[in-house]
């Protein structure tokens, strides 16, 4: 590279700075004294002013950037548009300044320096035409400027913000990184290198952004940005799992960073890399020992809450659940202010009691408190409020079915003996609120009130008002316990809506399109009967629901009927638990024999049955064939076209049911008949109960999983164009895009199989977290196998490894489910073995025998065995691919 002085242009102020004392000269002047002067005057009363608030002014605008704790860090940052607003007027000031200098003094050495900082002032205020103009001037009027590759810098960086990637690559590697005539001062290395770095990010390409990073970082001479920049190549090299590297680069920021925000981060961080690459379970010593001096920093105060979290971590890494649950509680008290980190808590105990011990009750409180404490732009927004909303059905269903069964119950005792009852539970219920309120009260008046439970944390905003109905009896006079008791009401039954044709309503439940989501209306003011409020007064509540009449009792039962329905299908499409879906339908056919559901629950059975390979679907088929066979649930089960039906007899009922049926059992081209069917009568064109969003999307990916993209890219464009606001919307629109600019491809480090033997055969391996190699005592294990739901059906998987399990291992009584995995892939799954020698011999035999090779048609298809506990982290985490890789990189060596 060729090199220029450091010092430019300066030095010609030395020789006579007393003689400008003596001569004055105009700006048109052109002499040798003319010069000096107005090189003099332009730095020390206009640019340098102006230089000097432009870096004072970036420097407080990167001091609003707070680290989100999710994602890179930004080193250098240019503030939203609303920070940038409140630093417009000094961008305006500098601007000024440089305009002055350019105007007095047209024949000084600063004016291509004033037209790049005022180039700066406009791309920091975000407008990038104005900044262009002012480079392409330097360039244009000064082709020899010295300032040239910081110009070239700055264009290529407002190329970058306009979004064109290629011009800001091509001028970065033609102007600078590749041009060896140009010398580059060691500020613009550092700036360059940190830009450089954050195009290899995103492009993914973080072996690249380590190498420019670390290289140049000694070029950052600016503490802020420096602190910034280890931090940064903290994360990047745990990224690439050079621990530690990570380690070290986290450890640097302390020294150069003066927020101790950041500095906290660093220490987290490390403490991280602590609890997750430590060797042994057992050998966690030096952990608690640093997140133990991190609790008891006085610093770090309002960061406990993300100390305990770490505890947490460590514990489940101990398999310690007993003791993760409570320091997550601790976590939960100790929450000041940060809201990600209490979701994140709650979000983990919730995944706790729903993967670790299945209890779907208490899981409901925790997903709910995090979904309700989680930001839409959180990463884990979508799976914690998808959950939520399923887990709230589960509970509504539950206790839908046993309150309407105690009410039935009721409604057949005398009265003297109802009376007692009652009376019975209202003092009760009195007691354990009165205890119950002095209890939150306490906690409230203790100086560790920050709650984790729900309830009293609502309780606890209502203040001091909760006592001041304390001396009346009647419960609902206080309006701190209404408030508690609605809530916890919502959390236990959900939101009851009033709506017309309510039963049909739920049609929609029955196959998800798209993730749910908790929309639904608060429900409206109840109905009183005065008669019965007249005759028992502050007990009126007790007696409201119990049915009195056979209307009454017809209206429970009916709720009973839709709560047992729901449930199965919850059970069996996001729950997973086909045992639970059929012990559930069964129950509904045994209470109700005549219900409204009878065909499809029939029919749930039959597929359930069928799956398992049951002698039982033949009882639940024959049923339909026999008793019901111009439906479409016995079309489909005849695989025919439900088209062929007599017109009179396709009504809307069977013709909605079977459209979501057909999609379901993937009917593709029946679904295609249903919907043309509902598309073409017009009696249906405005009737309410239809969702033509949802029927529009079925319709075009029915099309697209028959190949025909023509049909499927026309459907979902209607769709988007006549229904934005649907919930299958942001579906059709991804799959529209998908279409144009092709699907991703899969990046080959996550394929299972291909890796290298390095990465497969390390255990520290990032990708084999929560995996272990050990199998407890009570520990099933089980048989799986990984193919694409493309190559083969469900029902031809099933059957063949069924008929190969009669044929070898019939004395195992083994039995066989399928899951569809992440929409991609068919997980059969058979159970279950006492041994992995076991389990191995079943691996080979099955490998060697004919029906493997329909089913392991190549190297793509896996079978492998897996423990209930590493299942759990597998499947409940959808990591089955790092437990493929983990199983043939360690397990199966």
């Amino acid at each position: 590279m060729t090199a220029y002085p450091v010092f430019r242009k300066i030095t010609k102020f030395l020789p006579i700075i007393l003689l400008l004392s003596v001569f004055s000269c105009s700006k048109e002047k052109d002499t040798l004294t003319a010069r000096l002067y107005h090189n003099t005057t332009s730095y020390f009363n206009g640019y340098y002013n102006a230089d000097f608030l432009f870096k004072e002014t970036v420097t407080r605008l990167e001091e609003q950037y707070k680290f989100a704790e999710q994602g890179f860090i930004e080193v250098v940052y240019y503030g939203t548009e609303d920070e940038v607003k409140s630093f417009d007027s000094d961008f305006e000031t500098i601007i000024k300044k440089n305009d002055a200098v350019m105007f007095k003094h047209p024949n000084g050495d600063w004016i291509d320096d004033c037209r790049l900082l005022n180039g700066k002032s406009w791309f920091y205020r975000k407008n990038y035409t104005l900044a262009m103009e002012n480079f392409d001037f330097i360039l244009e009027t000064f082709p020899e400027s010295q300032l040239a590759p910081e110009v070239h810098f700055w264009i290529a960086k407002s190329h970058y913000m306009m979004e064109n990637p290629e011009m800001t690559k091509t001028i970065l590697d033609k102007q600078l990184i590749n041009n060896d005539t140009v010398y580059i001062e060691p500020n613009l290395e550092g700036d360059l290198s940190l830009f450089r770095t954050r195009l290899a990010i995103e492009d993914k390409d973080y072996k690249t952004a380590v190498k420019i990073l670390n290289d140049n970082i000694l070029y950052i001479k600016n503490d802020l940005r420096r602190a910034r920049a280890h931090f940064l190549l903290g994360q990047l090299y745990s990224e690439i799992k050079e621990y530690p590297k990570a380690l070290e680069n986290f450890t640097l920021v302390e020294k150069f960073s003066a927020d101790y925000g950041l500095t906290f981060a660093s220490k987290i961080k490390i403490a991280r890399l602590y609890v997750e690459f430590q060797k042994g379970k057992d050998d966690d010593g030096e952990v608690n020992k640093y997140l133990t001096k991190l609790l008891k920093d006085e610093k770090n105060f309002e960061y406990r809450d993300q100390v305990y979290y770490e505890f947490a971590l460590l514990e489940i890494k101990k398999d310690n659940i007993k003791g993760a649950i409570d320091y997550l509680k601790e976590a939960i008290r100790a929450n000041v202010s940060n809201q990600r980190q209490k979701a994140l808590s709650y979000f983990k105990i919730g995944q706790i009691y729903f993967f670790d011990l299945q209890n779907y009750t208490q899981a409901q409180t925790y997903y709910d408190s995090a979904a309700t404490a989680i930001t839409p732009t959180a990463p884990e927004y979508k799976e914690i409020t998808t959950l939520a909303a399923t887990l709230k059905d589960y509970i509504t269903y539950k206790n839908t079915i046993a309150y309407q069964d105690s009410m039935l119950w009721l409604s057949t005792l005398p009265k003297d003996t109802l009376d007692a009852i009652i009376n019975r539970l209202a003092a009760e219920e009195k007691r354990k609120q009165e205890e119950e309120q002095e209890r939150m009260l306490k906690e409230m008046q203790s100086p560790n009130n920050n709650l984790y439970n729900p309830a009293l944390q609502q309780f606890q905003d209502q203040g001091n008002r909760s006592r001041q109905s304390q001396g009346g009896v009647w419960y609902f006079d206080n309006p701190a316990a209404v408030s508690s008791g609605k809530l916890q009401f919502e959390q236990m039954w959900g939101k009851r809506i009033n709506e017309d044709n309510w039963r049909r309503s739920k049609k929609m439940s029955e196959m998800a399109l798209a993730d749910d989501s908790d929309s639904r209306p608060e429900q409206p003011t109840e109905k009183v009967d005065s008669t019965l409020l007249k005759q028992y007064g502050d007990k009126y509540k007790y007696y409201k629901d119990i049915p009195t009449d056979s209307e009454g009792i017809t209206a429970a039962n009916i709720k009973i009927e839709d709560a047992l329905y729901n449930l199965g299908q919850l059970y069996v499409q996001k729950l997973n638990e086909p045992d639970s879906a059929i012990k559930i339908l069964e129950s509904l056919l045994d209470r109700y024999e005549n219900s409204e559901y009878t065909l499809r629950a029939r029919y749930s059975l039959y597929n359930l049955y069928n799956d398992k390979r049951s002698p039982l679907a033949e009882v639940h088929r024959n049923f339909i064939i026999n008793e019901h066979p111009e439906t479409v649930y016995a079309y489909l089960i005849l695989d025919k076209d439900p088209r062929e039906l007599k017109r009179d007899e396709l009504d809307f009922e069977f013709a909605y049911d079977g459209l979501f049926s057909a999609y379901s059992a993937r009917q593709f081209e029946t679904s295609i008949g249903f919907s043309d069917f509902l598309l073409s009568q017009e009696q249906f064109q405005s009737n309410p109960e239809i969702d033509f969003a949802k029927l529009y999307y079925i319709r075009g990916m029915s099309f697209g999983y028959l190949g025909e993209k023509d049909s499927l890219a026309k459907t979902l464009t209607y769709l988007v164009g006549a229904y934005p606001e649907s919930e299958v919307t942001p579906l059709a629109q991804k799959t529209l895009n998908y279409l144009k600019t092709g699907v991703p491809a899969v990046n080959k480090a996550e394929n299972p199989g291909e890796k290298t033997d390095a990465e497969s055969s390390d255990p520290n391996n990032e990708a084999y977290k929560g995996f272990t190699d050990k199998i407890k005592p009570t520990d099933k294990i089980f048989v799986l196998i990984f193919v694409d739901k493309n190559k083969i059906s469900k029902t031809d998987a099933n059957t063949q490894i069924s008929d190969f399990n009669k044929a070898s291992f019939n004395d195992l009584n083994l039995k066989v489910f399928t899951f569809l995995y992440q929409q991609t892939h068919l997980l059969p799954y058979i159970s279950s073995f006492k041994t992995v020698e076991e389990a191995q011999k079943y691996i080979s035999d099955f490998s060697a025998h004919p029906a493997s090779k329909n089913i392991l048609t190549s190297g793509d298809e896996k079978i492998f065995y897996i423990s209930h506990t590493n299942f759990k982290v597998a499947y409940g985490q959808k990591r089955m691919e790092d437990y493929i890789q983990y199983y043939e990189g360690i397990l199966n060596k």
